[in-house]
């Protein structure tokens, strides 16, 4: 069944329909431009010139020159050095020197292993990055060709290891420590083998198209070409991968294509990922990795590009989208950038400079390369250094994120700009993952939008919470009542699940009260909750702060929790929080003896005051008929006078009436 299958599948790759073919005289090709969406890339050992040799004089020491020769001079050209030491050999205590000199502006990126690195190379148009930080780096005299840095080296140090010169690489694997050379002299070669220290991967220029007007829009032709010798191709298979992208956007997942690959008739095509509508016509043997392991033998193809041509247009595909010869190769990747829909272009004003698209792409790839946008704790910061782009001819005079409000600050050596997480519309997505667009004004007034993203650093988190809701944070824990504690851990490995190992409460003056320890709490009073809605980095659980007796006044204590990582990483992060504890009475214990005997003694002195006070107002206050009567009969002298004063002068109502 398996065999029915694979023939079944193998019929449908090779099927090709017929149609009238076009005359290949209608058909030039022309140099590959950029915005036609190909780009061929490929791995290879062999340079256009080299040499090896016993080296220096001095055997601790390690020299070697990287001559790098880009044909494509215009832009700015990025260059990844990855050095690593050979095994079985060590080289810790071993000096080695790179020499580097480049006809292009280069942004030369380089990761090392723990290894003594000395670079020496032209600051004017080589900008160096380092992983492990400043380079131990020195400057080169202004030299012409190859050969006159070649020999400058061999003055310096006594001899040289390796020399190269290498041709538009995009990245180099170098190995050191080995000894691989037995010359005394480092003599160049043409089509030099350098496979025993170095591999490097080249984007070819040497790509050509035919675009012709094509009645099926989505259907297009790739030939690859590999023109290396018998003694390579015997000895290695080379793997071809097509990938089909979009830089802004989905890529076009039903794209019809017919790939031809010409080699030596001996030479093995391992093909990995295609699409699926993919057909192939190949020369020797190849094999589909994603169907079968089996070897399936192709086809003769003819020995010329007018041959091959004339091949695909027999099939009807009149759109050659890429033409590519490579000299040698390991690993060949066709990248073609083809989208869904068509992505939105960059505005543009009449200004702009005759070129903009190729300005944007500069542009495009020195941020790629410096990367010049960081995420803090909650802010997000890009910091552009002026210095990396003097290579452009179209300068940049502003720059903003993509709420234009917010202006990058110009400090001299760098354009600096600064934003909270909720401001100049940041995106945050599942906590940790930042986004936002740098806008950049060319001087010709042509702007440039390139979206960035930047991950916040890792972070241990502690909330607490008065309700099981975990809605409204607080800051006060009250005792003997449950609170409610949320421990979250911010982290952009969406595989990672971080274990909650420890949590306890330090308050003032007394020791630590450990609630949780190796994953399980510690008594009935704490409940572990567990994961947040099948979230493993976010975890809750209760507890219940009991109070001493006596404890009446509120003081400030210490919330600690202690995560780790659970996929075999022993480290760990830790997180605290400051709370007020807050003391409220559950029951009445009752008054005191001594309070009780102040009342009491209160109460009878208010009395014993009282009672005085008002006897006092009772005796000064009593009422008039308490007084003793006076005598009704007045001495006798006085008595005759006072009637008689009386009878003349006394009137009553009577009298007055008689009167009348």
């Amino acid at each position: 069944m398996d065999g029915v299958q694979c023939l079944a599948l193998l019929l449908a790759f090779s099927l090709v329909t017929s149609a009238s073919p076009v005359n290949i005289q209608d058909c030039t090709l022309q140099p590959l431009g950029q915005e036609q969406g190909v780009k061929v890339l490929y791995s290879t050992s062999r340079v256009p010139s080299g040499c090896v040799s016993q080296g220096p004089l001095e055997t601790d020491w390690e020299v070697h020159i990287l001559y790098l020769q880009y044909k494509d001079r215009s832009g700015v050209s990025q260059l990844h050095l990855n050095v690593s030491s050979a095994e079985g050999n060590s080289t810790q205590q071993r000096k080695v020197v790179f020499i580097v000199s480049s006809n292009s502006h280069t942004f030369l990126t380089v990761h090392s292993e723990d290894l003594p690195l000395t670079f020496i190379y032209n600051s004017e148009n080589i900008f160096l990055k380092t992983n492990y930080g400043e380079a131990n780096s020195t400057q080169i005299p202004s030299l012409g060709s190859g050969e006159e840095l070649l020999k400058w080296a061999e003055l310096m140090y006594g001899g040289v290891s390796s020399f190269a010169n290498v041709g538009s690489p995009q990245q180099i694997l170098f190995q050191v420590g080995k000894e691989i050379g037995t010359s005394e002299d480092c003599i160049p070669e043409t089509d030099f083998n350098a496979g025993q220290y170095l591999e490097m991967d080249v984007v070819s220029s040497e790509v050509k198209s035919c675009p012709l007007s094509s009645k099926h829009p989505r259907e297009e032709a790739h030939i690859v070409w590999l023109q290396q010798s018998h003694q390579d191709s015997s000895s290695q298979a080379v793997e071809l991968n097509m990938n089909v992208t979009c830089d802004k956007g989905d890529p076009f997942k039903d794209l019809n294509v017919f790939l031809v690959l010409k080699g030596q008739e001996n030479l093995l095509w391992n093909i990995g990922s295609t699409t699926h509508s993919t057909r192939f016509l190949v020369s020797g043997q190849y094999r589909l990795k994603h169907i079968s392991s089996r070897t399936i033998h192709g086809q003769a193809l003819p020995d010329s590009k007018e041959g091959l041509m004339r091949k695909v247009q027999e099939r009807g595909f009149d759109f050659i989208a890429s033409y590519t010869e490579i000299p040698s190769a390991n690993r060949i990747t066709l990248e073609i950038f083809r989208c869904a829909e068509p992505p939105t272009e960059v505005a543009t004003t009449p200004q702009a400079s005759n070129h903009p698209h190729r300005t944007t792409r500069e542009i495009e790839r020195l941020l790629d390369l410096m990367k010049p946008w960081s995420c803090l704790d909650n802010t997000v910061e890009v910091a552009l250094a002026k210095q990396y782009l003097q290579v452009l001819n179209d300068p940049v005079t502003a720059m903003t994120l993509q709420d234009r409000s917010c202006v990058a600050q110009d400090n001299m050596t760098h354009l600096v700009v600064r934003s909270f997480l909720e401001d100049c519309f940041t995106q945050v997505e599942r906590g940790i993952h930042v986004k936002n667009q740098l806008i950049l004004t060319l001087a010709s007034l042509q702007q440039v939008t390139v979206p960035f993203e930047c991950s916040l650093p890792e972070k241990l988190s502690l909330q607490l919470y008065p309700t099981p809701e975990f809605k409204l944070p607080s800051t006060t824990l009250e005792v003997n009542k449950v609170a409610y504690v949320q421990v979250s851990f911010r982290t952009a490995a969406e595989e990672s699940s971080p274990q909650l190992q420890e949590c306890s409460l330090k308050t003032s003056g007394k020791a630590s009260l450990l609630l949780i320890h190796n994953g399980t709490s510690t008594s009935s009073s704490v409940k572990i909750l567990g994961a947040f809605d099948n979230r493993p980095w976010v975890h809750r659980f209760q507890f219940i702060y009991e109070a001493e007796d006596g404890e009446w006044s509120s003081s400030l204590a210490t919330l600690f929790c202690r995560v780790s990582l659970s996929h075999h990483d022993p480290s760990s992060f830790e997180s605290s929080l400051e709370v007020k504890v807050k003391t409220t009475q559950m029951h009445n214990p009752g008054l005191a003896l001594s309070t009780v005997v102040g009342i009491t003694f209160g109460a009878f002195l208010i009395g014993v005051l009282l009672t005085a006070a008002l006897w006092y107002i009772y005796s000064h206050t009593r009422p008039l008929a308490k007084i003793p009567p006076v005598s009704a009969n007045p001495p006798a002298s006085e008595s005759s006078s006072t009637n008689h004063s009386i009878g003349s002068t006394q009137s009553t109502p009577c009298s007055t009436s008689s009167m009348a």
